[in-house]
């Protein structure tokens, strides 16, 4: 006989993290909300990630694919199988508070107008700084932005409408997916969870920020975001996001912030960086100072950034079209949500 589904599915996607499940899991094994499964996500791992979980977390759903496919290949697999009425996404590298699910399962109870919440996401060591309180997206900067990061851990600390969730410890109503299709697997990582924010925004979807449920995140532990491809990735991934999914005045508005800031870049990296090295070196006080051989700036990497703007730009006309129906909020009601993307709950 079917057991009945439970009415949260917890999603981990996982590959290469053993080091990380046990406290992610034990974290989940002292949640005081109790009807909930778990499902694992495993990319392919190569360490003992899978061993660890069969051996000391008998209750954990392992599902298994070939090779590391990405994070939202990874989510969308858990979504397959669950059937549950929630849907929540959490990192293998985080430990979520033993109130964490009750917290956000009251609040979308007490919301039915949410298709989907925030937690408050802080950084795992000491002082636990927000690492986010949902999301933004800037038209400027071109892509999303975590709403608090680094700020104290009290602040943000009233519900509010956000404009979207960081995937790393989110709750989604299934019935969003159905409404606005899975996660965008070309995306691979990076901006994944932006791209379903602005799909579910500009589809009419809202999202509440939930302050007491709360999750510790080790920033940075599973990606290298200062790697050239996660940068390049973030570029072309950005044209996606935003290309797909914003009306026509709002994408034209992007597109001109978009290449001023790129063009901006630009400059600084082919003129003003050499000039900084010349004057360093010709400096009296610098030649006195033991040379690294380290160049502790960057460089651009301009064929991995060109293959992404060549990707970015090259299939948008396609991606636009593919989610034009989707799109039931133009420029005027959008514009709103991206220019005080914290709202409160009677606005």
């Amino acid at each position: 006989m079917n057991q009945p589904a439970r009415r949260v599915s917890v999603i981990i996607p996982n590959w290469n993290g053993a080091h990380h499940l046990p406290g992610c899991l034990d974290s989940l094994d002292q949640q005081r909300f109790r009807d909930f499964d778990v499902i694992l996500v495993d990319n392919g791992s190569e360490d003992d990630s899978l061993a660890l979980v069969e051996r000391d977390y008998p209750w954990v759903r392992i599902v298994r694919n070939h090779a590391n496919l990405g994070f939202s290949a990874a989510v969308n697999a858990g979504i397959r199988v669950s059937s549950s009425e929630f849907l929540a996404l959490l990192n293998n590298d985080t430990r979520a508070d033993p109130g964490w699910l009750e917290r956000l399962v009251d609040a979308m109870d007490a919301t039915p107008g949410a298709s989907f919440a925030a937690c408050k996401m802080l950084r795992f060591d000491p002082p636990h700084r927000i690492d986010s309180a949902g999301d933004r997206f800037s038209i400027w900067r071109g892509g999303g932005i975590n709403i608090g990061a680094g700020e104290p851990a009290e602040h943000h600390s009233e519900p509010a409408w956000v404009f979207g969730a960081c995937a790393g410890a989110a709750l989604y109503r299934c019935n969003l997916f159905d409404d606005i299709g899975p996660f965008d697997e070309d995306f691979f990582l990076v901006f994944e969870d932006i791209d379903i924010d602005l799909r579910a925004q500009v589809a009419g979807h809202r999202c509440l920020y939930v302050p007491d449920a709360v999750v510790y995140h080790k920033r940075g532990a599973s990606t290298d975001v200062a790697s050239a491809l996660v940068t390049t990735r973030s570029l072309r991934n950005m044209i996606w996001a935003a290309g797909k999914n914003l009306p026509p005045a709002l994408l034209l508005l992007w597109l001109v912030c978009f290449g001023l800031r790129l063009s901006w870049t630009a400059v600084q990296r082919i003129v003003l960086m050499p000039l900084r090295r010349i004057r360093r070196r010709l400096s009296p006080r610098d030649r006195r100072l033991p040379q690294s051989n380290t160049d502790p700036e960057p460089e651009l990497d301009f064929r991995l950034a060109l293959r992404a703007l060549t990707d970015g730009f090259g299939q948008l006309p396609r991606r636009r079209r593919n989610v034009r129906a989707l799109r039931r909020l133009g420029s005027r009601q959008l514009w709103p949500v991206l220019i005080r993307p914290v709202q409160g709950l009677g606005d």
